[in-house]
């Protein structure tokens, strides 16, 4: 394995040191570099030295910028159906990801087990406890208990600092 250390960019003349990686011991390797903001002048010099390093490197090296990173926080999108939390995707059953973004789109708002039972289930002929077990589990695969909010007496709400984005 290559390594190259670069302390000053414009000084930097370890490219004619550069040599072939025999094609049986070539693989692909991830380089990740931790800048400043993104756009920065110093990012930008990084990523034209990178850059300049695989084009040298020759045919068949690529150069991919990796993607942002995904806002922190939990994002639910229902064209997709999909649930994830700090990028990482989360395995939700229909209920779970259902109650989530029903109260996601009622944000402050309360509502008793009956009303979650008519809204989210579609009927209320289930046993109230069955909205109990269904928001146990989500919060667990949440990892934060508090994002759906207890109001004793009456039922429940999503709380006021949820961290959740709606892609609509």
């Amino acid at each position: 394995m290559s390594v190259l250390a670069v302390a000053d960019l414009s000084q930097h003349r370890a490219r004619p040191r550069l040599r072939s990686i025999p094609g049986d011991l070539a693989s692909s390797v991830t380089v990740t570099i931790t800048l400043g903001s993104p756009g920065s002048e110093e990012s930008e010099r990084v990523l034209a030295a990178l850059r300049d390093l695989v084009a040298a490197a020759g045919p068949g090296a690529e150069f991919t910028p990796a993607a942002e990173p995904a806002p922190p926080g939990l994002r639910l999108d229902p064209r997709s159906r999909t649930a994830s939390l700090d990028g990482v995707t989360l395995d939700l059953s229909r209920l779970e990801y259902d109650l989530l973004l029903f109260l996601s789109r009622h944000p402050r708002q309360v509502f008793t087990r009956n009303q979650l039972l008519g809204h989210v289930w579609g009927h209320t002929h289930t046993t109230v406890r069955t909205v109990d077990v269904h928001v146990s589990r989500l919060r667990t695969k949440l990892g934060d208990p508090e994002i759906v909010t207890t109001v004793y007496g009456v039922g429940y709400r999503l709380a006021d600092e949820a961290p959740i984005t709606v892609v609509d």
